[in-house]
Order: C-alpha cells, then sequence, then structure tokens
C-alpha cells in the first residue's frame, strides 16, 4: 500500500517556481503536496494555491503552525530576509531551503547546532549535486575513473548575479561574482573530494579560487593534494551554449568533462564517450525527493546547513589568507 504524500507549506514563490519547482512537484504528485502557500504577492499566492487545491495562508508563522503541514518548503524569504529563519527555527519542522539565507554566519552556526540537537532536517539546495552529469559522475568515479584528482571548473558570466554578502572592494573593485553558482561549485568540490579542504586560497583578481584536498589514503606522500580550480570566465566557456559551466576532471584512471547538468563525455582505459542525460530526472525532482525522503524519517544522506556554511566560509576567504577552519 502506498503511503501517504507529505503535506507541504510552500513559503515564498520566489524566481524559480514556475521554471523549477512547480512541474517537479507535478511530477512528484504521489510523494508531496502543497497544502498552504504564502508569498508576499498576495495575487501569486492565490494563484499558486488555488492551482495546488491548498490553502491561502496570511503568514510565515501561521503556515508553520497548520497542523496539516508536515514539512516546509522556503522558495523566496521576501522582505522577511533573515528573520524569517527565527520565526522558522522554533516550529521544529523539516525545511528545504531552495532560498539562500542571508544571515550572519553565527546565526546560521546556532540554528545548525539547534537542529542537530533535534534530530531536525534543514536542507539547503544544492542541485549541482543532483543534476543526471553529476550522478553519472559517481557512478564512473567507481566503476571507471577512480578518485578524483583534480577538478577545473569554469563558470560562464552568463550566470553571474551579484553577492549579497559581498562588496567590490572585496574583489579589487570587481563587480562582486555570483552567490548562487560560487556556492553551488565550491559545495560540489566538498561533495566531490568528500573531504575538508586543507587551504583555500583566493588569486590575486579576486575571480578564481584553488582548493587543496588532502592527498588519497592510498598516497605515499603528503604532498600529493588534491586540487579544484574553481575560476570566473571573461567570455563563456562553452561558445555555442553560453549559459553553461565546464568542468574538467581527472581521475586515478581516466578523465570526463562535464557541459552542463545533462552531459558527461569521458575517457578511461582508452575508451571514449558522450553521455547525454537530459531523460533523466531533473536536480529539482531529485531534491525534492530526497527532502520528502528525509521528512519522513529516512536515512538518505542529503546537505545540512553545515555545508552551506563551509561554501559560504570558503568562497569569502581573502586571497592572502587561506582558510583553515573546519566546521
Amino acid at each position: 500500500m502506498a503511503s501517504a504524500p507529505v503535506n507541504l507549506g510552500l513559503i515564498g514563490l520566489g524566481p524559480f517556481w514556475e521554471s523549477r519547482f512547480r512541474p517537479a512537484l507535478k511530477k512528484l504528485s504521489s510523494k508531496l503536496r502543497i497544502v498552504a502557500v504564502y508569498d508576499n504577492v498576495i495575487s501569486r499566492a492565490e494563484q499558486a494555491a488555488r492551482e495546488a487545491t491548498a490553502s491561502l495562508v496570511g503568514g510565515v508563522a501561521a503556515l508553520a503552525d497548520r497542523a496539516n503541514v508536515d514539512a516546509l518548503l522556503l522558495l523566496d524569504a521576501g522582505w522577511q530576509g533573515s528573520a524569517i529563519l527565527r520565526l522558522l527555527s522554533d516550529r521544529r519542522k523539516p525545511i528545504l531551503l531552495a532560498a539562500r539565507p542571508d544571515a550572519e554566519l553565527s546565526e546560521l552556526q546556532q540554528w545548525h547546532d539547534q537542529a542537530v540537537a533535534h534530530g531536525l532536517t534543514i536542507m539547503p539546495a544544492f542541485p549541482q549535486r543532483c543534476t543526471p552529469a553529476s550522478h553519472r559522475l559517481q557512478e564512473l568515479i567507481v566503476t571507471q575513473l577512480g578518485q578524483p584528482l583534480r577538478a577545473e571548473i569554469a563558470i560562464s558570466p552568463a550566470n553571474l548575479q551579484a553577492v549579497p554578502f559581498a562588496t567590490e572592494s572585496d574583489f579589487g573593485g570587481q563587480t562582486p561574482p555570483p552567490q548562487d553558482s560560487l556556492l553551488e561549485w565550491a559545495d560540489w568540490c566538498h561533495y566531490l573530494f568528500r573531504a575538508v579542504p586543507q587551504q583555500i586560497t583566493r588569486r590575486g583578481d579576486g575571480q578564481s579560487w584553488r582548493f587543496d584536498f588532502p592527498p588519497l589514503a592510498s598516497s605515499s606522500s603528503p604532498q600529493d593534494v588534491r586540487v579544484a580550480e574553481l575560476s570566473l570566465c571573461q567570455a563563456a566557456p562553452v561558445a555555442d551554449r553560453p549559459t553553461l559551466d565546464e568542468v574538467h576532471l581527472h581521475c586515478e584512471r581516466g578523465q570526463a568533462r562535464l557541459l552542463g547538468p545533462t552531459t558527461i563525455e569521458w575517457t578511461a582505459d582508452g575508451k571514449s564517450q558522450t553521455e547525454e542525460l537530459a531523460t533523466e530526472r531533473t536536480e529539482t525532482e531529485v531534491l525534492l525527493d530526497h527532502f520528502c525522503r528525509r521528512a519522513v524519517g529516512g536515512l538518505i544522506p542529503v546537505p545540512s546547513l553545515e555545508d552551506f556554511l563551509r561554501a559560504r566560509a570558503a568562497i569569502s576567504v581573502a586571497e592572502d589568507s587561506p582558510w583553515h577552519k573546519s566546521f
């Protein structure tokens, strides 16, 4: 007998409701159901509530306190900003944070510690982990490529947006780099190498980072660090598809190249192959599915606020002050 769907309270529609979350939730309607909606723009909230046959709620706290809401989906904090986190932290309900929490690191750390103490899932949305290409890469690392040794990540300028916690003076007078892309790729590097970096250095131009990860356990020399290079490009790395970022990965037994979320090229044992994965589940579907499974008590690994804190600290590091702190 199929289990009942998890009842979600939707807080803020944000820029990705129509393109990502609305279609993904339709596909996952047997697992997840929107039962209450709040948004600062009443007309948007009314439309979303009407489509989902959900209740329209007049405030964040009122929505989170509803007895029929099992878990919360935060897509946009709106004018409430970081205050919305304080409203939600006392509600003791699982939260998928698709909106980046714009709060002080100390406040986020306190929220994380509180969640851990109560066994509560607060899951930042890191869709880069969940793309079809990333999932396929994980399979290939186990079966064909061996462990990653070096990653080179080029971020397209078409994806750049302002970082709310950085200023132009932090980046040599240049426009601050994107919050989402940098956070996404910093987290992806930690996830790929399954380790905390020993050192992070930001280059003098403020547009590239180097992550030095510990060597593999099988290495005979502590100097055999594994490296991730993260760069903001002046021109699109994939000329014919300017919104795509590009990843080159060097592994123990082969190499791989990721072109956006659904394309991977790889070479191992003298064999090269290109795989198009557009028919696989989208990263948003995977995020929502994993969150649903955790919300009902499952043990599937998901990102936590600790991962968000680590990624945010990594991209904030000064060029002449390598980051050694681990959380």
